[in-house]
């Protein structure tokens, strides 16, 4: 394996973690519009949503900038040096290991929440009428939920479909020889 190659394998690492940030994003950005009207964040929505907004916009340029220029960089970054190394690794289970653990980490993250929300919801046992019942905190928790709740279904999918996933960005470019020269594919 040529250090240019284990350099553009960290680079389509870093495209999975945008990508999958930005998705991420993009759902929390769309929780807390559908129930942040209810909790009196209606009179100063854009300054609760900006912080979402701004994370989501810097997740996707990322992702769009990295994803469409992962050759160029990892020339820039290499300076243009042909050194191999004495490992063989393969791209697709290189790959394969960044998802698992991209989905991993995710599941650390947001289990607590969900699961703190089902034994909130079922467990403790809170009096019918509560004097003291905070409805836009209750709707606050409900957002949590949800986004976390949310992020941990795509992991779940992501992870099942993880081995496709890295064979789809792992595969080689096809290249034709012709007469002893390499001609690359388009495609």
């Amino acid at each position: 394996m040529k250090k240019l190659q284990l350099v553009e394998l960290g680079i389509i690492a870093a495209v999975l973690i945008m990508g999958y940030k930005m998705v991420t994003s993009l759902l929390t950005l769309i929780t807390s519009l559908l129930f942040g009207f209810g909790t009196g964040l209606g009179r100063n929505i854009m300054m609760a949503i900006l912080p979402t907004a701004l994370f989501f916009a810097f997740y996707t340029i990322t992702f769009f900038l990295l994803a469409r220029n992962v050759k160029p960089l990892a020339r820039f970054i290499c300076r243009s040096s042909e050194e191999s190394m004495d490992f063989k690794l393969n791209k697709v289970a290189i790959l394969h290991v960044i998802i698992i653990a991209i989905c991993l980490s995710s599941f650390l993250q947001t289990i607590p929440d969900v699961l703190e929300y089902f034994i909130d919801k079922f467990v403790i046992h809170k009096p019918e009428a509560d004097e003291n019942f905070d409805y836009p905190q209750f709707r606050r928790e409900r957002v949590g939920f949800f986004n976390s709740l949310i992020s941990l279904v795509i992991s779940t999918l992501l992870l099942i479909t993880s081995k496709n996933i890295a064979a789809f960005f792992g595969k080689e470019d096809q290249s034709f020889e012709i007469g002893g020269e390499k001609i690359e594919s388009n495609i």
